[in-house]
């Protein structure tokens, strides 16, 4: 079975639910063959750089301007120049030959919806939506089936005409590793924090708070910065006292460890701490996507969203930290919620029969 992947690298996440997928296909049934490809990198090779270095520059210093694009692109949530990127599909499809195409960034669901339709294809077309909220971009109306996070996904897109029995709740994809059942957590002594700040090294946090968190001896501090290397090397040198990271492949290991974990509410960081039952603290949430994210934590209970600029946030950390009593019942609905997602890897709809083929 030939099974293509494709996603962008706007924001990490969208191509870490691409590999997780990939990983989780390839457990299942190891004689797939699985691609993953960068519909930007693909599409537009002499220009992704610059796209994606422009979207980097707009997250993380002009967070104002992107949360205006965003919301603005819910009314012109359509492929641009299908026509022109007609044969690029054309030729992606004849290199790749997929039964199944998967699409983990709105972009590409649009572009390959608007092919089945100028083409009449009927490769079936899988979308993972890698937020909480569904912004109308998700949307395709060739997409066969859609897979979310939470009820609440799922409530949004039937109220925006997608039938339930094209809805499937699997929470947002994670890499197998994050649901391995080796949780140990600290059950006494020192406090396991663990800081992240996302593919972009986005770290929500002060060198303020860094350097009060950084007194209190009975908190063992890791921080892992990503690809940002301006940032590991001033973290470094200023918090000798603390263990930080760059790019690692083992965040699993540290989150399932950790008592807590300070960082962004991206999709994919929320269900990896689901997974690995660590409560979170989200200091500030500042991008439109993550704000849906950040009330789901809340609204369930498995983690704090620090919303006033007015709080001391160290203090209010440490407070949480100290609560053995309300990190145990964040840690219980977090099992709750793995127990209601539906485990699934895509159904293979396959054959002139439709016949559905669930791994």
């Amino acid at each position: 079975m030939n099974i293509l992947i494709l996603t962008g690298r706007f924001g990490m996440g969208h191509c870490s639910a691409a590999e997780a997928l990939r990983q989780e296909i390839l457990l299942k049934d190891p004689e797939a063959k699985v691609d993953v490809v960068d519909i930007i990198d693909y599409m537009l090779p002499s220009f992704s750089n610059l796209l994606y270095g422009t979207f980097n520059f707009m997250v993380s210093k002009c967070s104002k301007i992107y949360n205006f694009l965003y919301e603005q692109s819910a009314k012109y949530c359509r492929a641009p120049f299908k026509r022109t990127f007609i044969k690029k599909v054309d030729s992606l499809l004849n290199t790749f030959e997929p039964k199944l195409i998967i699409s983990t960034l709105p972009i590409c669901s649009q572009y390959i919806s608007a092919y089945k339709s100028m083409k009449f294809c009927s490769i079936p077309l899988h979308t993972y939506i890698t937020d909480i909220k569904a912004h109308e971009e998700w949307i395709a109306k060739n997409t066969d089936m859609y897979f979310v996070g939470s009820r609440s996904t799922k409530n949004t897109l039937i109220s925006k005409g997608i039938p339930g029995e094209k809805i499937v709740i699997s929470g947002i994809p994670v890499k197998p590793v994050f649901r391995e059942k080796n949780i140990c957590k600290n059950l006494g002594g020192t406090k396991e924090v663990l800081i992240i700040g996302g593919g972009l090294g986005l770290i929500p946090s002060s060198e303020m708070l860094l350097k009060r968190l950084s007194k209190n001896k009975s908190l063992h501090i890791t921080i892992i910065t990503g690809k940002n290397k301006k940032l590991f090397l001033k973290i470094k040198k200023e918090f000798p006292e603390m263990e930080v990271m760059g790019y690692t492949s083992k965040v699993d290991e540290y989150m399932k460890k950790a008592d807590i974990v300070i960082t962004k509410s991206g999709g994919i960081t929320t269900f990896e701490a689901i997974n690995c039952e660590t409560p979170l603290y989200i200091i500030r949430p500042f991008l439109s996507q993550e704000w849906g994210n950040a009330e789901y934590i809340e609204n369930l209970n498995i983690g704090r969203v620090l919303w006033s600029e007015n709080t001391d946030v160290a203090e209010d950390i440490l407070s949480l930290i100290e609560n053995k009593n309300l990190l145990n019942e964040m840690q219980e609905n977090m099992r709750k919620i793995k127990s209601h997602l539906y485990p699934v890897v895509p159904l293979l709809f396959c054959g002139n029969r439709g016949e559905e083929l669930c791994f």
